[in-house]
């Protein structure tokens, strides 16, 4: 717990950081390239005003939404009754009778452990009496253990449903966890990717306008050999820095994007497959078609898709699945 917390305290150094880099940035284009671009013109100092601070504002926003919301943990009992595949969900049932049990038997393989996650299973049979039976939750899984069994992370102490992943570094399971960044001090999961994503778009539109502007104020210095406009270093680096930076960001964030379109996390792209496929089939279960898996992160309402809002459809824990793929699985 103490190393949970003291981690949590160092990983703030690189959002205060980051935090700096940005308000730096703003500063040098309103102290620099501004002045020079307004005097060509209102109408062209008013066009890169806007696309510079409204572009700041909308990263500022998505960042902040990543760095604080939970990006979403389970919040299940033990006595979470999980079905998998078409079988019959089984827990044992405490009564007068020792006898009286439903089981289910399940033999899909699980998925492996990554650098991010530490996936700590345990036996999911327990006992229950009638009442907490009445009280059981049912979450249907397609992913369990080597043996057939449904995920456990003992350190959590909560039954882990698909996609979900136990981060080392926050301290909890983290539902449909992509990783953790140190640079926002939290993980990328199921309630932030949305807020993430759209942290890298904006990102890189404002280190764009940004290199693009101070760009524009050394070609104004250049073109009109002005030596009344004063030729600072500053200005300088922060274009090398925001240019350096939205060349990674576009790499990145197309990364990204191609996870999204294809329903899949960071963490699940370098696992060793969960599945067993027919001879010379592969498929993604999660692979719903490019509309559906945008749809299924950015929510079905497009004004909402700019802002880092909840849009994104279902609950964390369950996940519709492509059945054509699934029906490739050697069950």
């Amino acid at each position: 717990m103490f190393r949970h917390k003291l981690y949590k305290a160092l990983g703030t150094i690189p959002v205060f950081f980051t935090l700096g880099l940005l308000i730096w940035s703003l500063c040098g284009y309103f102290k620099f390239a501004a002045p020079y671009i307004f005097e060509r013109g209102t109408v062209l100092g008013t066009f890169w005003t806007i696309m510079v601070v409204g572009s700041f504002t909308m990263l500022l926003w998505s960042y902040a939404v990543c760095v604080a919301r939970n990006p979403g943990n389970p919040s299940l009992r033990r006595n979470t009754v999980f079905s998998h595949g078409g079988s019959t969900p089984f827990i044992r049932v405490a009564s007068n009778n020792p006898e009286s049990t439903i089981r289910q038997r399940s033999n899909s393989d699980a998925d492996s452990n990554s650098d991010d996650a530490d996936d700590s299973d345990s036996d999911n049979e327990t006992t229950l009496t009638e009442e907490q039976l009445r009280q059981t939750q049912l979450i249907h899984t397609v992913t369990v253990k080597e043996n057939g069994e449904p995920r456990f992370c003992l350190k959590c102490n909560v039954p882990k449903p698909d996609r979900t992943h136990h981060c080392s570094a926050c301290g909890i399971c983290v539902l449909k966890m992509d990783h953790h960044c140190p640079w926002l001090n939290n993980c990328v999961g199921f309630n932030t990717q949305k807020a993430f994503l759209l942290f890298l778009a904006y990102a890189v539109l404002y280190t764009l306008c940004i290199a693009i502007t101070i760009l524009v104020y050394y070609a104004i210095h250049l073109m009109y050999l002005d030596i009344t406009i004063p030729l600072y270093i500053e200005p300088l680096f922060i274009m090398m820095l925001a240019g350096s930076f939205s060349v990674c960001l576009i790499g990145f964030g197309g990364f990204h994007v191609y996870l999204l379109l294809n329903n899949i996390t960071t963490i699940e792209s370098y696992e060793s497959n969960k599945f067993r496929y027919a001879q010379g089939s592969s498929a993604n279960l999660f692979d719903l078609g490019c509309k559906r898996n945008f749809q299924q992160v950015f929510g079905n309402s497009w004004p909402h898709w700019f802002v880092p809002t909840r849009t994104s459809l279902g609950d964390g824990v369950k996940y519709p699945i492509n059945f054509e793929a699934y029906n490739l699985t050697v069950h």
